[in-house]
């Protein structure tokens, strides 16, 4: 389970308030009845059924009790511009879960064929793309055919006549508590809705998409935790297999994804592509969500045909972590990316990539197709790779590569990378999903002002100096090094790699002891006596973030943060 930490002054339930006075507000949970009238807590309906069939108007709510969950498809109404519908929760614990799978916990599910491999007592309509075992503990691996079935959990879904077989020492309902049986179709298909407003739900366990559908416009979807997502037969002919957490398809305009957790999707986390008609896609914004674990990338584009138009497509503000890991990484075509422009040909202008932190990726942080067009600014981002020899940035296929290390090179060549730092973005604890900054990481007061005025807690941007890249501003105490800065002292260039000059505004300086020190507090460099009309050598040093001291006999001992690429 994720234990993403919220910092939080105040949030309360979002429900839109419409201009419509006849507006209603519908109850959904576990223990209601689909006889009730559904608006009251204890009139409240009980089945998504229910709710996909009844006619809501525009300026409606529609809310899941929390701590529940559902199984099945969610197929919202569309409101109006001046009245939303809106679906979201009530009541108190977690979010409310609806499930795009069906469960077969009971050994009574499951015959026995022999050799270790049992057929489910269901046959299905649509593939079965994932079948997630106690909550994510473990997961299917699919095959395409039963000779494949070999190992524990292996899984096959028969095209032909709709049968499930699975490879278990035993019964799969006495091994694992709860198994989910991810279905081919999308968790919410919102095709051909507008004026809605998804919060605080928790979509899981579907083999297309989390949240999928065409056409769309004005839709917005916030603080909603997308999991377990994809793995579906994309043309039901064993080939390809598909599933993003938030896809827009077609015609998409004036979309928002925001302050959404995303993890463990076969696909991609969050995109907006075509292939098919003649479409527009414009003012789709992805801000201040948190990704990882996604088998593709967290972030992909392509629009085709060339007749097809698309503009201000932003992807700001996001924490990035780990491409191509968690379950995705069976995939056994490309994947680990954290942003990848395929082969785009629509007129194209502009994507934004900016303010992001993009923490490892297993193949590379970025892939362009060589025949992309459009205009594309990937600026204000921290980027890292564990190894210098890692790969930052491919073209494809005609695989012009420039690795971690090469990070300078990368930004002069492509004329990508502005203001970018090639850095540890020192997250707080990654192996417990805290993503937060902190202390010392370099994304504080880096990013450029894209009047994002939150960030993924509820939080004001900016909190100090500037904005923060990423999707947490930095809320913590200042340590010692910090409560000594003085804005008096000028570090340049900053980020620098080989050297950098100091200044200190309006007095002249000429000679000063310089100690570079480590995050630790640990010195890496000492020049006694230094010349500070010279150049601070620095090239043995490894990329990161040190901070430089510099102080003399008499009265002067400031510190300023330097980020060496």
């Amino acid at each position: 389970m994720h234990k993403i930490i919220k910092i939080v002054v105040s949030i309360s339930l979002f429900v839109w308030h419409s201009s419509n006075v006849n507006a209603t507000t519908y109850y959904v949970s576990n223990s209601g009845n689909d006889a009730n009238t559904g608006t009251a807590t204890n009139q409240s309906w009980s089945s998504l059924g229910q709710v996909n069939g009844f006619a809501f108007q525009p300026g409606d709510s529609i809310l899941f009790n929390r701590g529940d969950e559902w199984n099945g498809q969610l197929l919202p109404k569309s409101g109006n511009s001046t009245s939303r519908i809106y679906y979201g929760a009530y009541g108190a614990g977690t979010l409310p879960a609806i499930m795009g799978s069906v469960q077969r916990n009971n050994a009574a599910n499951w015959i026995d064929q022999g050799g270790n491999v049992w057929l489910c007592d269901t046959n299905f309509s649509t593939d079965i793309g994932n079948i997630i075992l106690d909550d994510g503990v473990a997961v299917g691996l699919k095959k395409w055919g039963l000779a494949d079935l070999n190992a524990q959990n292996d899984f096959w879904y028969n095209i032909n006549t709709g049968s499930l077989f699975i490879y278990s020492v035993g019964n799969p309902a006495t091994i694992y508590s709860a198994i989910d049986l991810a279905v081919r179709q999308h968790v919410v298909d919102f095709s051909a809705t507008q004026y809605v407003t998804f919060e605080n739900l928790a979509i899981k366990y579907g083999a297309a998409h989390g949240f999928g559908g065409s056409p769309t416009s004005n839709l917005i979807i916030r603080s909603c935790e997308i999991s377990y997502i994809g793995g579906g037969d994309l043309n039901m002919d064993a080939t390809v297999r598909f599933g993003n957490a938030v896809e827009f398809w077609g015609n998409a305009t004036d979309n928002l994804v925001e302050k959404c957790l995303i993890w463990e999707i076969y696909d991609t986390g969050l995109t907006n592509q075509n292939h098919t008609q003649t479409v527009t896609q414009s003012n789709i914004s992805y801000r201040n969500n948190i990704i990882w674990n996604c088998g593709l990338a967290s972030f992909e584009f392509w629009v085709k045909p060339a007749s097809s138009t698309v503009s201000n497509i932003r992807f700001e503000n996001n924490t990035c972590y780990n491409a191509g890991g968690g379950w995705g990484v069976q995939r056994p075509d490309i994947s680990g990316l954290h942003v990848v422009v395929s082969d785009n040909l629509a007129q194209t202008d502009t994507v934004f990539i900016q303010n992001n932190i993009f923490h490892t990726a297993q193949r590379s942080i970025y892939v362009e197709v060589d025949v992309a067009t459009g205009q594309y600014v990937y600026n204000h981002n921290v980027v890292f790779q564990p190894n210098a020899g890692d790969t930052l940035f491919a073209y494809y296929p005609s695989l012009n590569v420039f690795h971690f290390s090469e990070f300078n090179n990368y930004v002069s060549t492509t004329g990508y990378g502005q203001n970018s730092i090639a850095a540890d973005p020192n997250l707080v604890d990654i192996a417990n999903q805290n993503f937060m900054l902190a202390w010392n990481s370099p994304a504080i007061d880096a990013g450029a002002n894209l009047n994002i005025t939150e960030d993924f807690a509820g939080n004001n941007r900016p909190q100090n100096a500037g904005i923060d890249i990423g999707a947490y501003e930095y809320l913590g105490g200042l340590n010692v090094l910090e409560n000594q800065m003085d804005q008096k002292l000028l570090l340049f260039p900053n980020p620098c790699r080989d050297h950098f000059y100091i200044e200190m505004a309006n007095e002249k300086l000429d000679k000063m002891d310089v100690l570079i020190l480590n995050q630790m507090g640990q010195v890496v460099m000492r020049k006694h006596d230094f010349d500070l009309n010279n150049p601070v050598n620095i090239s043995e040093l490894k990329p990161g973030v040190y901070w430089v001291n510099i102080s003399n006999q008499k009265s002067y001992s400031l510190v300023k943060k330097l980020v060496v690429q």
